[in-house]
């Protein structure tokens, strides 16, 4: 019966007018994945990470306004399938030691209009800020969404998003030992579920320069 009372009256407050609701993301949920993809003329060298925190906002009662979010990936597990390279990269490359994590802020999406349905996936663009190796820049990402329902009576948010960082514009260098074999370009794709199940985890983005 107390079961019961939770759900009915979670299903409830889901339906509020004005009623923003915090979706959690993470930790380690099987199917969050954050993908970061080189495709250099002589390899293709992708490393991945499910570790992967944060938590995003959004208005249900108002679907016109923003969706927010925060999120942290953990870029010591990311893995490429090569013991080696992966320290090359961490030590080298992205500096883990004194930079371990990455951060993106979502700052808008349009339209989210869409999201007052559930099971349909829609598309869009956000924008936001990406932070790594000590700084950030301002930048846009497409996005495809899928609101549903859950057993429980919350609902989540299923979200793909593509974006591409230049290892030049994040003074990333490129280590010698990889320099032919990995991109200039990186792209990005992150692929997550935010959940009303799952608490939300507060996301402190470090006081990074911002780089034109």
């Amino acid at each position: 019966m107390k079961i019961f009372s939770i759900s009915v009256l979670a299903v409830f407050l889901l339906n509020l007018p004005g009623q923003a609701l915090e979706y959690g993301v993470g930790p380690l949920n099987e199917s969050d994945t954050v993908y970061f993809n080189s495709r250099a003329r002589l390899e293709f060298i992708q490393g991945k990470t499910q570790h992967i925190n944060g938590s995003f906002t959004f208005d249900t009662g108002n679907p016109d306004s923003a969706i927010t979010a925060k999120l942290r990936v953990d870029l010591r597990t990311l893995k490429t399938g090569i013991d080696k390279r992966d320290e090359h990269m961490c030590d080298n490359h992205l500096h883990t030691v004194k930079y371990p994590y990455a951060y993106f802020e979502l700052e808008s999406v349009e339209p989210v209009s869409s999201l007052t349905t559930f099971d349909s996936a829609y598309t869009a663009k956000a924008s936001g800020s990406f932070y790594i190796h000590g700084n950030f820049r301002k930048t846009n990402a497409d996005l495809i969404l899928v609101r549903k329902r859950l057993p429980t009576g919350g609902e989540s948010i299923d979200v793909r998003a593509k974006f591409s960082i230049n290892l030049d514009d994040y003074k990333i260098p490129r280590p010698k030992a990889l320099f032919l074999k990995l991109a200039e370009t990186i792209e990005v794709e992150a692929v997550f579920s935010g959940s009303t199940d799952i608490a939300s985890k507060s996301v402190e983005l470090p006081d990074w320069p911002e780089l034109k």
